[in-house]
């Protein structure tokens, strides 16, 4: 059985080859070849645009990591700066003079005290 097939099938394959199957004309295959060349050629150049565009991106990306690094440093910069605003307020308040350290408060009682010393003794001597 396999021998029938065989040979049935052996003369259509050879003159299957032999037959030219070609349905385009040489202009025609010459177009194909010149446009799958221009084809190849943008898909080259279209692919190194890709890879530059990954770059760019990745660049982007790491400037946007930098930026919020930036930003969390900024923050942490106006916290500490207000932090000191306050201990020097903070500061300023313990340096001011009291009630009892101005210069007005004391010059009078170093008057008040002269004169009644003053008087205490010019009232021991009468």
């Amino acid at each position: 059985m396999k021998q029938l097939i065989f040979i049935l099938l052996f003369p259509i394959t050879i003159c299957g080859q032999t037959v030219s199957d070609t349905c385009f004309s040489e202009q025609q295959i010459h177009d194909i070849s010149e446009t799958l060349d221009e084809l190849y050629y943008q898909d080259s150049v279209n692919n190194e645009l890709i890879s530059q565009q990954d770059a760019v991106i990745e660049k982007q990306n790491e400037l946007l990591h930098l930026d919020s690094l930036q930003l969390e440093y900024k923050q942490q910069q106006i916290d500490l700066l207000e932090e000191n605003i306050n201990l020097y307020i903070k500061q300023q308040k313990s340096l001011q003079p009291k009630w009892y350290n101005h210069k007005i408060l004391w010059f009078s009682s170093g008057i008040l005290t002269t004169i009644l010393t003053g008087k205490l003794i010019v009232g021991a001597i009468q």
